[in-house]
């Protein structure tokens, strides 16, 4: 799903020829508001050293860490999703030296750096100087590799199968809200990986909602969540480390606005 600017959702579907899936209350489907995913527990804390890209612009050093990054979420999130027996399967890794000109079917906006495809069940990454210039932020990485690798757990999960069916037309009421209530969950199981694993970076947790705050920024429009709505969901995972507190398709409409 496009993470920035979207409405990419409907597009994307579109374009690989489904059908467009009807309208229906989140309240009433149990694979949303009652997923397996949420009686997994809380993720146990681990190890995910990661090391920082020292060299200004440099490209090996990108696919290094986004390699390492990517591994500890295939890792954690085995694991997590193993306790109840869902499935798992690793998404597949595109590493780009350049923007495409389209991805996933769609023109590709430059705006995004990492992305998760649907059709392809990948995560992919464009390593060139807006990600890795002058001082790359190797927590703005981590933290969007999350985010995007969030988007396969729904899947694995069948949240995502769900979600396309009650998700309206694009001119319907309810368009946005169900994707802010898909993306926001990602935003909130994004952090939940990221607690589980904080203890073992060289960051201390003022870097955290500092990055917190920069993405809140970025992203906060109608499709993604406010800004203080973002904020709060990713707090939540990161402080709970438990999907059970990322529900987002029973939570009012107030904390999905």
């Amino acid at each position: 799903m496009r993470r920035t600017l979207i409405p990419g959702l409907v597009l994307i579907v579109a374009l690989a020829g489904l059908a467009t899936p009807a309208h229906a209350d989140p309240a009433v489907d149990p694979k949303l508001t009652k997923s397996t995913l949420y009686s997994t527990g809380t993720i146990p804390r681990s190890v995910c050293a990661e090391k920082p890209i020292k060299q200004r612009n440099n490209a090996a050093a990108g696919r290094a860490y986004i390699t390492f990054v990517v591994g500890c979420l295939d890792r954690v999130w085995s694991k997590q999703l193993a306790k109840k027996g869902i499935k798992f399967k690793k998404p597949k890794l595109k590493l780009l030296a350049k923007d495409p000109a389209r991805y996933c079917g769609i023109k590709w906006i430059n705006t995004s750096d990492i992305d998760y495809c649907e059709s392809s069940r990948e995560l992919m990454a464009v390593l060139d100087r807006t990600i890795l210039n002058l001082d790359p932020d190797d927590l703005y990485i981590f933290t969007s590799l999350s985010n995007a690798y969030a988007e396969h757990v729904q899947y694995l999960a069948g949240i995502e199968g769900a979600m396309w069916k009650i998700l309206p037309e694009e001119n319907e009421p309810g368009y946005a809200e169900v994707n802010r209530r898909t993306f926001l969950q990602a935003f909130c199981l994004s952090g939940a990986f990221t607690g589980s694993v904080f203890k073992s970076m060289p960051r201390k947790t003022s870097e955290w909602n500092y990055m917190v705050k920069a993405q809140t920024k970025l992203l906060a429009g109608e499709f993604l969540g406010s800004a203080k709505n973002i904020t709060y969901w990713m707090n939540r995972g990161f402080n709970t480390r438990n999907p059970k507190y990322c529900n987002t398709w029973t939570a009012s409409n107030s904390q999905v606005a």
